[in-house]
């Protein structure tokens, strides 16, 4: 059989990182509208928590975008496979 050259492991997508960078700043901005609640105004309170309803929403689609482009790689390797596995029988018989 052959063997490819990328690992097994798939790299982390950088989608992965930006998303969970995300989940940081959606963690401040909580902590910062409970901290300040007293002190801040309602419309201020309601906007921090705006910004966390949007980041979570951005971190669900990008989650949920890295999910589907991980489901088609593995959908591809195994139709690489497939197709390699098929030559195969070529390749042995060009070694006699």
């Amino acid at each position: 059989m052959i063997d490819s050259s990328r690992s097994t492991t798939a790299a982390q997508s950088p989608l992965a990182g930006t998303a969970l960078g995300l989940l940081l700043c959606a963690i401040a901005l909580i902590t910062l509208a409970l901290g300040l609640a007293e002190d801040l105004g309602t419309p201020a309170f309601l906007a921090l928590i705006g910004a966390e309803l949007a980041l979570t929403a951005c971190m669900g689609t990008l989650f949920g975008t890295v999910r589907a482009q991980r489901t088609a790689d593995t959908e591809q390797q195994q139709r690489d496979e497939a197709a390699l596995d098929a030559l195969e029988p070529l390749r042995e018989g060009g070694q006699r």
